[in-house]
């Protein structure tokens, strides 16, 4: 899908999201949605309605207007094209969203055959009572987007709208760990995003993560903490938000890349009441240790399912990660399988095996059928 539109001056063009500053290239915000496979594409048009702005804000279309909008109708003919050459393809020709960007195709074509045509406009034309042309062009432009992205969705299989293609983790952890403190002060609840194994938490908006309470009263979730609605990276919960001295919290992850297509993950953890405990050994003072662990791929699979998975762990040091800084061999992987293995797949092998310098282990689809589980210790 192309825009190409000159300026007043003729000297900036879009194409394919890519803006030609003369002669020069440069990302505009507009930039395609990277992924693997078919993408949608989404076009900067600004400056497009910019100009449309001014030209329906003066009444009169000038020469260089009229050029620009004559190649833009070009290349929007052109698309359109190549749109209804997928929705043949689909049948959905009787569609309702077909059937809008048509009619609003239409409504824009007469307007242009009228402004465009030498031998009903002279060079500067009033368009007073033709209508609003900025109207006309985002009309079409939204019905079009619409279809593209239904059009995408039938390509992909994606019918839903949720694109699953990147793997997404979402982790849920308590500042006081899975206990709230028994005095009524807060634990803050703090979530992290991993897109393909990599913490990506900051490239999202707060609007994207939404909280709710799940717990033996469900009627009472419902209603928990209204009227507003939890949202951001972060809420604080004390043991006033438990039932029954228990409830698990979720965070989903939603973030819509285009008008209807979206990621979506959702993460929970399940917090209790702070039971008192025998006094402890003294530890470092100051230093407090917590160890994440993560799989690329989910954490509970079905015999006869075929998948695989990365499994790795993370480490933080007063809620600071620390991965980084440990050196291989301060990870230490153990396998536990329900049904024994044969030498030299057995688990004492592969425990001797990855006693020291994994920072991550691959699991395949021969560890369900064992009914396997993996632990990791950090060495210092």
């Amino acid at each position: 899908m192309k825009t190409v539109v000159d300026d007043k001056l003729g000297k900036t063009i879009y194409a394919d999201n890519i803006k030609l500053v003369k002669g020069k290239v440069r990302k505009t915000p507009g930039e395609s949605l990277n992924k693997a496979g078919l993408q949608i594409l989404a076009v900067d048009r600004s400056d497009l309605y910019s100009q449309l702005r001014l030209m329906g804000s003066d009444s009169n279309i000038t020469p260089v207007e009229k050029r620009s909008l004559d190649r833009e109708w070009k290349s929007l003919i052109a698309s359109k094209a190549a749109t209804l050459q997928k929705v043949d393809e689909y049948d959905i020709g009787e569609h309702t969203i077909s059937v809008s960007m048509l009619q609003a195709y239409n409504n824009l074509e007469n307007y242009l055959n009228i402004v465009l045509d030498p031998t009903k406009m002279g060079d500067n034309t009033d368009i007073t009572e033709l209508g609003s042309p900025i109207t006309l062009f985002e009309d079409y432009y939204t019905k079009k987007t619409a279809l593209d992205e239904m059009l995408f969705r039938l390509e992909t299989g994606i019918l839903s709208g949720m694109d699953y293609r990147t793997k997404f983790t979402v982790s849920v952890i308590g500042s006081t760990g899975v206990t709230v403190p028994l005095d009524g002060s807060s634990t803050t609840l703090r979530v992290s995003l991993y897109q393909e194994g990599i913490d990506a938490t900051a490239n999202y908006p707060d609007s994207d993560f939404t909280w709710e309470r799940l717990s033996e009263n469900r009627t009472a979730d419902s209603t928990w903490r209204e009227p507003q609605q939890l949202v951001g990276k972060s809420i604080t919960i004390t043991k006033y938000d438990l039932v029954y001295k228990s409830a698990s919290f979720l965070c989903t992850f939603k973030h819509m890349y285009s008008d209807t297509m979206y990621f979506e993950k959702i993460g929970f953890a399940s917090f209790s009441e702070e039971v008192p405990g025998p006094q402890g050994p003294q530890g470092e003072e100051g230093k407090s240790y917590r160890l994440e662990m993560h799989s690329t791929n989910g954490l509970v699979f079905k015999p006869g399912e075929v998948m695989e998975t990365t499994m790795y762990g993370r480490v933080f040091l007063n809620e600071v990660d620390i991965t980084d800084t440990l050196p291989d061999s301060a990870f230490r992987w153990t396998r536990n399988s329900f049904y024994p293995r044969l030498p030299p797949d057995d688990d004492y092998t592969w425990n001797l095996s990855h006693a020291s310098g994994y920072r991550q282990i691959h699991v395949a689809a021969d560890s369900v059928e064992a009914r396997a589980t993996y632990h990791l210790d950090i060495n210092q």
